[in-house]
């Protein structure tokens, strides 16, 4: 059959062929969802490491003076927490306190130099496991 110019085929593919490309549609699609749901479930379902267990909050703070800095800290987390240092400003401060599981305890760090009072520092609390958190304190300041 010609329209205009053109020449129309009435032909299809095959029923076998159609049978065999839509089979091969649904098996790639059926393995394309089972790769990505087992990546999902691992990733859900796997046991985590120490530091998914250990979670630090910053409940407050008192830094009145610059040379000693009072840190409360509450382990929210499912494990004991060992503090191993806590990094003022880059400046370390090696400790090893312990803070069990939905306990506040206060960490209190003495003979800090070289600290402007109004100028805000970073505050990083490092685990024996390597876990780390982080928070900000102001010099002069209770938070």
């Amino acid at each position: 059959m010609r329209i205009g110019k053109f020449r129309v085929s009435k032909k299809a593919v095959s029923p076998v062929i159609a049978t065999l490309l839509m089979i091969a549609v649904a098996v790639a699609a059926s393995v394309i969802v089972y790769v990505w749901s087992a990546g999902l479930l691992g990733t859900l379902m796997g046991g985590g490491g120490a530091q998914v267990k250990e979670q630090l909050i910053l409940e407050a703070y008192n830094w009145g003076t610059a040379g000693s800095l009072d840190l409360y800290l509450r382990n929210v987390g499912s494990s004991d927490v060992v503090v191993a240092a806590v990094y003022v400003g880059g400046a370390p401060n090696t400790r090893t306190d312990t803070i069990s599981v939905k306990v506040s305890s206060k960490i209190a760090l003495s003979s800090l130099t070289g600290f402007t009072a109004g100028t805000a520092y970073t505050i990083k609390v490092v685990t024996s496991t390597g876990g780390v958190f982080s928070f900000s304190a102001i010099c002069g300041t209770a938070g």
